[in-house]
């Protein structure tokens, strides 16, 4: 797990909720405070999809954020800045294969739980700190640096600076 900040808030922020850079992601939970609270469950009911649409759908139980973000963008547009906020990212399941055969991970992707981005704003500051969850046992930390590493690079090829908390 690592935690890290964004020096630039503005860049960060519009990166997050005006531009594509998180739209693979899905949504597993988010909360924002703005003129009220509002909390977010990513996740989709069971019966809001049909059958046929549900198998089209490369992840149904979450909702990715290419499709909250215009809802989030509604909630937050005025004058002034949320308050706070934090979400909690999950990657999608056909990126977690991807994400397997560049690692070369000794993991199927029904071993792997979550790998997930928390992005929290508290009014001042936006951080984000990495999570895995595994299935299976494994006292290995394999996973933890190589999903830390990936993230690493996510922000540098999506020209966001970040800095690392030691």
């Amino acid at each position: 797990m690592i935690s890290l900040h964004f020096p630039d808030l503005r860049l960060t922020a519009n990166r997050l909720f005006t531009g594509e850079d998180f739209d693979a992601f899905l949504v597993s939970e988010m909360s924002l405070s703005t003129l009220c609270t509002f909390q977010i469950d990513g996740h989709i009911p069971a019966d809001y999809y049909t059958q046929e649409e549900q198998e089209a759908l490369p992840d149904a139980k979450l909702t990715a954020w290419k499709q909250l973000r215009p809802l989030v963008c509604q909630l937050i547009r005025g004058r002034r800045l949320p308050a706070q906020f934090k979400i909690v990212f999950r990657l999608a399941g056909y990126n977690v294969e991807k994400f397997l055969r560049q690692t070369g991970l000794p993991y199927s992707p029904g071993d792997i739980g979550g790998l997930f981005l928390n992005l929290r704003y508290s009014g001042q500051s936006l951080t984000c700190s990495t999570g895995t969850s595994l299935n299976v046992f494994d006292l290995s930390k394999n996973l933890d640096l190589e999903w830390d590493r990936m993230i690493r690079s996510f922000f540098r090829q999506k020209q966001i600076p970040f800095e690392e908390d030691r």
